[in-house]
């Protein structure tokens, strides 16, 4: 019989509050009251600040000496060298994939790169988008022989996923640009190309990062974000 996994404390503390600002219960550059939260979740404070200890090392939150803690609010910086170290992990990737990934797994991942394009031309969500993008990049990253290098990468997706849950980020028309490069990228693996394969992994992040670093300077001046149907 497959034995139930309990977690710690301070790992349910962790999942709530993940998902808390994940969902945007709490908002970028708000600020966390300790004894509140404690009260919140029945808790003393000695767990929920080695709670904020993870948070703070998966990008969610600030410590601030003698301040408090308080969610993270993104930075055009912060934004540029996330996508920066993205591109160049996932251009790695893409060149360890294009020479070593067995046949079968670049059809099936060529497969799954059509279907993400029909799906975005139906008009799938951005959710959905996310999770097929998702799913496509996972079989990839899971190829990558070096346990540190993944280590990394798992911890550089999560900071990044905070920052797409906070932007909100794409619409159909900056779907439909990815997918031309996905397109390319399928096409560069199954021809075993790893330089093509990394131009056109760079060009999904770029992409990305041009469009995010626009949504970022429009909600600091108050501009509605594009909506999921807009184009």
């Amino acid at each position: 019989m497959e034995q139930v996994q309990f977690l710690s404390l301070p790992d349910q503390i962790v999942s709530r509050l993940t998902e808390d600002i994940l969902k945007g219960v709490y908002q970028p550059g708000q600020r966390l009251k300790e004894q509140e939260l404690a009260l919140k979740m029945g808790t003393s404070r000695a767990p929920l600040r080695e709670a904020f200890r993870v948070l703070e090392r998966d990008g969610l939150i600030e410590i601030l000496p003698w301040k408090g803690v308080r969610i993270v609010e993104p930075t055009n910086k912060e934004i540029k060298e996330l996508f920066e170290a993205r591109a160049d992990m996932f251009g790695l990737t893409v060149k360890h994939v294009a020479l070593n990934g067995d046949l079968a797994l670049l059809k099936k991942i060529e497969a799954e790169i059509d279907e993400l394009i029909s799906q975005t031309d139906a008009g799938c969500d951005e959710r959905e988008y996310k999770e097929m993008t998702n799913a496509i990049s996972s079989q990839m990253y899971a190829l990558i022989p070096n346990r540190y290098t993944r280590a990394f990468i798992d911890d550089l997706r999560q900071k990044m996923l905070w920052h797409y849950c906070y932007m909100g980020i794409s619409s159909y028309a900056s779907r439909q640009d990815a997918n031309r490069h996905w397109k390319d990228l399928g096409a560069a693996l199954l021809k075993r190309d790893p330089q093509s394969a990394e131009a056109a992994a760079l060009s999904i992040i770029n992409a990305s990062k041009d469009f995010a670093l626009r949504l970022l300077e429009e909600k600091r001046h108050g501009i509605p974000a594009p909506t999921t149907d807009d184009d």
